[in-house]
């Protein structure tokens, strides 16, 4: 391996690969780039980075913390205001207002600096070049980002599965399964179910498309990408994958079971007597999954989100997650299929289909609260029409919150028409084709009209209804929004 160019563009060497190629060159200097009067320039130590300077208004200290809620409006003005009159950075004016302490503020410039590396891994083009950089502070290790980390979440954030699954070329079309080389890896990797349950689905006989097809879970597109970029993925010859399909090995049981077709799987479960009448005959711990799976199974119309995952209706979101990868991995089909429990097909798909959706609604405050809100629980239809438009509302809002309006207008559209009585998302959505570079205050109007009649109690929608109205001409309804806007903001705060 040696280091990329020294220029190029980001269309025939995307960010996420350029960063993870400087990262095993250890590179040492600073990285330029460049798309449509951006400009960032990142400085990496030893491959990884440690300081990022951005040109965009929008991805300063003291917008961060506005957008975090951690700063006020007036407070905000007031950094601003001292950062003007003494010319220092904001955050020594932070702390000389002693808005922040020593510590939340390097809580904050180590988030500024991995947002502002996050937002460029959406760039499908721009430039970048390498440049000289001088040897950074000694206490500058401190904000060092881990490079593999970074580049998981940011091609998980900002990556769209085909684009990532197109990337891979010819290796997407070939059978593989994990070398040694992943436990080098793996503490560094993102913690998801998409990661785990690709790793069990690469057995040698499947090909990587085949494998990410095959595993519903959030996060396996960016998983395989990473597998592949970082070289852990080991390619399998055909001979060797075809006896794998036609023989695997139960490391557990070892029970030679056939793979080929749904059919073939079932005939073999037959063969070895794993169906519901000989369960007896099988480990005395695939009996018990057997019949957790089918238990489950019949009461799924009774379940609600908590109990199918497990976990108490108060549970924290951390509680969440970990009954959630728990309850992906051992009720996977594929899992099920490996173990010899064939017959349980259509169930175990049905079961997990659930387990999904229990995870999407309960991992996402706003649609864990609309669930909560409905007696007994949101309908199934409703949960996955939730579920989707505060997907689509998250990505927005983060790139609303650095500036980039007319590429949240992609996510945050589909939002409100999914879900046009959740406030929030009527509120971005108006927000943002109001602040996009061709404003469009006439089309603005309505959303925001919608947003602050079905939350008139917030003050952000009567501003920036103000700020619409006032832009469209009617001075005397913007100037009541603005006061109503005003008498809403808590006491001390200003608008």
């Amino acid at each position: 391996m040696s280091l990329p160019p020294e220029t190029g563009t980001l269309d025939l060497l995307p960010l996420p690969r350029l960063l993870l190629d400087l990262h095993l060159e250890h590179y040492a200097g600073a990285l330029v780039l460049e798309r449509e009067g951006v400009r960032k320039r990142v400085v990496l130590h030893d491959g990884a980075p440690l300081l990022a300077e951005s040109n965009l208004a929008s991805e300063t200290l003291g917008v961060l913390l506005l957008d975090q809620g951690k700063l006020s409006r007036a407070d905000y003005t007031r950094v601003g205001q001292l950062v003007q009159e003494k010319g220092c950075k904001e955050g020594m004016a932070l702390l000389e207002l002693k808005l922040v302490d020593p510590k939340g503020l390097f809580v904050a410039l180590k988030d500024q600096l991995r947002r502002r590396l996050v937002e460029c891994f959406g760039w499908t083009h721009g430039s970048y070049r390498l440049e000289a950089a001088e040897k950074p502070a000694a206490d500058a290790g401190a904000f060092r980002i881990d490079p593999v980390r970074l580049v998981h979440d940011g091609v998980e954030a900002q990556g769209s599965a085909d684009r990532l699954l197109a990337q891979l070329g010819p290796a997407l079309d070939q059978p593989a399964v994990a070398s040694k080389e992943l436990a080098r890896w793996r503490a560094r990797l993102r913690e998801d179910a998409g990661l785990d349950l690709l790793l069990e689905a690469l057995d040698g006989r499947r090909t990587l498309r085949e494998a990410v097809t095959s595993t519903r879970a959030p996060g396996v597109a960016s998983a395989a990408w990473m597998l592949h970029a970082l070289g852990v993925l080991a390619p399998v010859m055909a001979k060797q994958a075809s006896a794998a399909r036609v023989a695997a090995a139960d490391d557990e049981l070892d029970i030679e079971i056939v793979v080929e077709t749904e059919d073939d799987l079932a005939a073999s479960a037959l063969a070895s007597g794993r169906n519901a009448e000989k369960s007896a005959a099988l480990a005395p711990e695939v009996a018990a999954l057997r019949d957790e799976v089918l238990a489950l199974h019949a009461k799924l119309d009774e379940l609600d989100h908590y109990a199918l995952l497990g976990v108490a209706r108060d549970a924290d979101a951390g509680t969440i997650k970990r009954a959630y990868l728990k309850a992906a991995k051992r009720f996977h089909p594929d899992a099920l299929l490996r173990l010899g429990l064939a017959d349980l097909h259509g169930p175990a798909n049905e079961l997990f289909a659930r387990i999904g959706k229990a995870n999407a609604v309960l991992s996402d405050p706003a649609s864990r609260r609309a669930y909560d809100d409905e007696a007994g629980g949101a309908g199934d239809a409703d949960a996955d029409r939730l579920a989707q438009a505060e997907g689509f509302f998250r990505k927005g809002q983060v790139l609303a919150r650095k500036g980039a309006f007319a590429d949240a207008l992609q996510f945050l559209g589909p939002a409100a028409e999914l879900w046009p009585e959740e406030p929030a998302y009527r509120l971005e959505l108006g927000w943002a084709l109001y602040k996009q570079p061709r404003a469009d205050a006439a089309a603005a109007l309505p959303h925001l009209e919608a947003a602050v009649s079905l939350e008139p109690g917030n003050s952000v929608g009567h501003y920036r209804l103000g700020v619409v109205l006032r832009a469209l001409g009617r001075a005397q309804e913007a100037e009541r929004s603005l006061a109503k806007a005003k008498e809403l903001e808590p006491k001390g705060r200003r608008l």
